[in-house]
């Protein structure tokens, strides 16, 4: 800490460097930069307009450290929308194409914050287009959670001054002891690697703040419709949706939506968007679909809560009585194959219980099934169906798919009454038809509202589906990323030799998808497939959770990813008798505050990632039918979800026996 007389001493210096640089300085100007100065003298950056104020039109002075870039506007009221608006892009010019660091990645422009500075006892908020403080509360913007590294911040701050004469870089103060580079984010690694490499020590790391050329001119594209992202796991669908997000965000005031099937995946999704853009975290919702179709329902006075226990509990006994006795059990005695008849392909299309929705039923492509069936085949489906939907009415109880259906039926009759600015749907490959055109409705074709982000490669349920199914217009507005920022190369290679990254096609364009092992951004990382038995396994599992804290990773930062629940369970078990902290997947939230190996089901872990992952892997029996072999295909997409869930580090156990 520094002694009164140092804080006065700091203040003389900081007083002096700005008389040098700028001309006509108010006392209150004076103030604020002084305050800055002596605040963020270790890792921040301040420069200001060579006159004070700065002319109409222009940004007083430019902050940037690791929270951030802060345009700011010293002003005694808040401007009217089109002067912010001509701030904006005052403020988003001064940094477009910029590239720095090693990899040459560019800074994203509209990530910069516009600032207001209100008098002292001014009272307004920001609310994602702007930020505001005080005069009293400016030094708060060094709070701000680390976007980029302060060696980076300070290549992007010199680079600033270089480009831009008008703007003055005023001179750091020294600090009264060394400064510890704590940007929490990267931490050691930036000492000894480049940028790109270290960015994988956390989630939603330096490319908060800069992206690849290809994926930057994706963030402001204009698209007069609905729109998608597609593209192999780790290429940065998500983080390229968020920024997104945050541009529509940063120049409207209507609410925002980020949606998916996934349960735990949206409060990941919402706190790197809070930090991504804070001020517009309060109108920014992040939910699974049906939970947000429920609360939908629930404020229309139609409560409908799903029990997905006791409609199991209805299929059974309607298997039982239908299913099991008919010729269905002759393709295929699995049950959950013809649940995932019902819920995908009828259900999941909208299709009413009655003669008319058997007619298109029989008419239905099912693609993704592998089993064809005859329309007298899918008569006794039809004949499963109405069994189960009668259970089913007759307990009061509902579905995933109830809900969904109610949701859009309810949203055609009553539109919403402030509709969103944008919807992003994450995981797209895994929603139903229903669900899309639900999603749909929410925005319908405005522009630049409604996002898809998905890659078929990564599919983990059954069926398949195709834009036009759900009446929703693409054409023209699908992009396409392929670069890996996510695995390291040797974790890479092994994915790409798994048998679920095979090339899929594409249903709405017939391209193939799939996983390049040449188009990677970061080398090395430690990837091992091994045999074992079943008695072996746990001893296999506790020796690579050493193996990855003698690798210098976090055992917070490591997933034993499974692919049923009991597996899931047995782990977590064995980790307790071993007194190891664990976390299930389920109450997992990207917080810091997380704690203990992750555990759960590759359902769990979609749309994640780990530094390191062990993926306990049972085989089963090869496939003798059709059936068979559709589900075998489904379990080998899980174990490549599984796989590429890691960054640095990942482990295949291969359980035979």
């Amino acid at each position: 800490m520094t002694s009164g007389n140092d804080d006065e001493f700091l203040r003389l210096r900081a007083e002096e460097a700005l008389a040098h640089r700028v001309t006509g300085l108010t006392g209150r100007l004076r103030g604020i930069y002084t305050a800055l100065l002596m605040a963020g003298r270790q890792r921040w950056w301040l420069s200001a307009y060579r006159t004070q104020p700065a002319p109409t039109g222009r940004c007083d002075a430019l902050l940037i450290g690791p929270g951030g870039v802060f345009a700011l506007a010293v002003v005694d009221g808040l401007p009217d929308d089109e002067q912010v608006r001509r701030l904006r892009a005052q403020a988003e010019q001064l940094f477009t194409g910029v590239s720095i660091g090693p990899n040459r990645n560019e800074f994203v422009r509209e990530t910069v914050e516009l600032v207001f500075v209100l008098p002292p006892g001014r009272r307004a908020r920001g609310d994602g287009r702007f930020v505001v403080v005080t005069d009293a509360t400016v030094r708060t913007l060094m709070g701000r959670r680390s976007v980029m590294p302060a060696r980076l911040a300070g290549d992007l701050a010199e680079h600033t001054a270089q480009r831009h004469r008008d703007y003055r870089p005023i001179a750091r103060l020294e600090p009264a002891q060394p400064p510890t580079e704590a940007d929490g984010l990267l931490e050691v690694e930036t000492l000894h690697t480049d940028h790109l490499a270290s960015a994988l020590a956390k989630p939603f790391p330096t490319w908060l703040a800069f992206l690849d050329p290809a994926q930057l001119a994706l963030v402001t594209r204009n698209h007069n419709g609905p729109a998608r992202i597609v593209g192999p796991a780790g290429s940065g669908k998500t983080v390229l949706a968020l920024h997104r997000m945050a541009h529509r965000a940063r120049r409207s005031t209507g609410p925002l939506l980020f949606t998916t099937l996934v349960k735990n995946l949206p409060p990941c999704q919402e706190s790197a968007f809070a930090r991504l853009l804070p001020d517009a975290a309060g109108r920014a919702e992040f939910t699974n679909l049906h939970a947000w179709a429920q609360a939908f329902l629930a404020d229309r006075g139609i409560p409908m809560r799903m029990e997905l226990k006791r409609a199991d509990t209805a299929f059974n006994l309607a298997w039982g009585r239908v299913g099991r006795p008919g010729p269905l059990a002759e393709i295929s005695s699995a049950l959950p194959y013809w649940r995932e008849e019902v819920d995908r392909v009828i259900k999941g299309r909208g299709l009413a219980c009655d003669d008319a929705g058997f007619a298109s039923y029989a008419e239905v492509d099912r693609r993704g099934r592998r089993v064809s069936l005859r329309t007298s085949q899918r008569r006794h489906v039809w004949k499963l169906y109405q069994a189960y939907e009668a259970y089913r009415t007759e307990w009061g109880c509902f579905d995933g798919n109830d809900v969904i259906t109610a949701a859009l039926d309810e949203l055609r009759v009553r539109p919403l009454r402030q509709p969103y600015t944008m919807v992003v749907v994450d995981e797209m490959q895994d929603m139903t038809v229903q669900s899309v055109r639900l999603v749909h409705a929410l925005t319908g074709d405005e522009p630049n509202s409604l996002l898809f982000v998905g890659d078929r490669q990564q599919q983990i349920y059954a069926g398949g589906w195709r834009f036009v199914d759900a009446e929703v217009n693409i054409i023209g507005r699908s992009e396409k990323l392929t670069k890996n920022y996510r695995n390291r190369r040797e974790v890479l290679r092994l994915a790409a030799s798994l048998p679920g990254a095979r090339p899929v096609e594409d249903l709405d364009t017939s391209e193939r998808q799939s996983l390049d092992l040449t188009d990677t951004a970061l080398p090395d990382g430690f990837a091992e497939r091994q045999y074992c038995t079943r008695a072996e396994l746990h001893d296999h599992i506790r020796r690579q959770l050493e193996n990855v804290v003698a690798q210098g990773i976090s055992l917070s930062d490591t997933a034993i990813i499974t692919i049923t629940n009991a597996e899931a369970e047995a782990v977590l078990r064995q980790l307790r008798r071993w007194r190891i902290a664990a976390q299930e997947l389920v109450e997992y939230r990207c917080a810091d505050t997380d704690s203990g190996v992750k555990v759960g089901t590759v359902y769990r872990a979609k749309g994640l990632d780990f530094r390191a992952v062990i993926h306990p892997f049972v085989e089963s029996a090869p496939p003798d039918t059709d059936a068979e072999r559709e589900r075998q295909e489904l379990i080998m997409r899980q174990q490549f979800v599984a796989v590429t869930r890691a960054r640095d580090y990942v482990w295949l156990g291969i359980v035979r026996g």
